[in-house]
């Protein structure tokens, strides 16, 4: 099984990301698009994982949201990675209060424990990926534009173990487990 362990978004914010990518796809650039329902937050890249190890596995993204309260998230502006120079990814970036970070940095302790290694972490919905030696001053020139746009912002009150399975048209997510995080009144939520 391939995991991920991520924050998925409601439906009116993936609308909202649809209509950039719709507008994003009619500029002359060689760019395989992420369809809008596979968008997401990654905190933790796992890869090929024994399906026998997904209750451990589970259980650490248990822990890892253990103590941490509902927050809000806001999805705003355009980039690439690594840089303009070279451009490999095209995403919009995500501005957080501080539960994000310590989530992740929980998420990466946990992980470690059972041997999946640390990776830096730079929060960001990824859009599309550029092929090798793309460049398309169209493409730069709407991101660059886009740069202060806010796309939406969202409570975030779960995070969740997803899989990925690879098909002939493209990567299809499912979540494994949703670990809801806990009201701060301490009220019980159902995890699914």
């Amino acid at each position: 099984m391939r995991l991920f362990v991520a924050i998925n978004f409601s439906p009116a914010l993936k609308n909202v990301l649809a209509g950039l990518l719709e507008e994003l796809r009619q500029l002359p650039a060689a760019v395989k698009w992420v369809p809008p329902e596979n968008i997401h937050l990654t905190l933790k890249f796992l890869g090929e994982v024994a399906p026998a190890r997904v209750e451990e596995i589970g259980a650490a993204l248990r822990r890892a949201a253990a103590g941490i309260n509902p927050w809000h998230l806001e999805v705003k502006g355009t980039g690439v990675f690594p840089g303009w120079r070279s451009p490999r990814v095209v995403w919009v970036g995500v501005e957080s209060e501080k539960p994000l970070y310590v989530l992740q940095q929980q998420v990466t302790r946990e992980y470690l424990e059972l041997g999946f290694p640390a990776a830096s972490f730079t929060p960001h919905l990824t859009l599309g990926r550029l092929r090798p030696g793309t460049a398309s001053g169209p493409l730069q020139d709407r991101l660059k534009s886009l740069a202060g746009v806010s796309w939406g912002r969202e409570k975030v009150t779960a995070v969740s173990l997803m899989e990925s399975s690879l098909t002939p048209r493209g990567a299809v997510y499912r979540p494994v487990l949703t670990v809801p995080l806990p009201a701060p009144d301490g009220a019980p939520s159902n995890e699914q």
